[in-house]
């Protein structure tokens, strides 16, 4: 029974090991290449007999770690199958066409317009019904539960949630005019 057990914790701990292991992509390592407009990579993968074989990714996604904090590093790659395939530190690790790529990516799935202005913000049977300008120019959106919709990051920067799930920041309360900052302050 004693080496049942223990043939078992050593599974067990092979396992956890597996999933523990984390892979780095770097330029030494990993190319990254366009195919039909998106981003793809090419891993070089060192094996255990030494040998080394290419993985070869026609379309990856990329997902931040830290998204309100850390915008260039610690980006979990990920293939089709929703898969992560490994992580970059941080997009420095590359050359300047892969780093074009990467941000690139990063900026179509993150896109997040900078409210500079609130025009108007009501509020209705639960929702909120804000008409802001922009750098993205003038826009209009829905907020249900508009204090579960903000986040505030620091004293001064404040992400929007809208309905749809789309994203909005005011990078600085303080830079807000007063008339905007007198419309968003109840819910801060």
């Amino acid at each position: 029974m004693e080496a049942k057990e223990a043939l078992q914790k050593t599974e067990t701990a092979q396992n956890i090991s597996d999933v523990a292991k984390i892979r780095y992509l770097h330029r030494e390592n990993t190319d990254i290449f366009l195919k039909n407009g998106f981003p793809g990579a090419r891993i070089s993968v060192q094996q255990e007999d030494g040998t080394e074989t290419t993985e070869e990714h026609n379309r990856i996604w990329l997902h931040r770690a830290f998204p309100f904090d850390l915008l260039e590093e610690y980006i979990s790659v990920q293939n089709k199958d929703q898969e992560e395939i490994g992580l970059i530190r941080t997009l420095t690790d590359f050359d300047e066409a892969a780093q074009e790529i990467l941000r690139g990516e990063l900026e179509h799935k993150y896109y997040t317009p900078k409210i500079t202005k609130i025009v108007s913000l009501k509020e209705a049977h639960g929702y909120s019904f804000w008409q802001v300008e922009s750098d993205a120019g003038a826009l209009q959106f829905t907020l249900q539960d508009t204090f579960r919709n903000l986040l505030r990051v620091g004293e001064d920067k404040v992400y929007v949630f809208d309905n749809y799930g789309n994203r909005y920041v005011i990078e600085s309360l303080e830079k807000l005019d007063r008339h905007s900052l007198r419309k968003i302050e109840l819910y801060l």
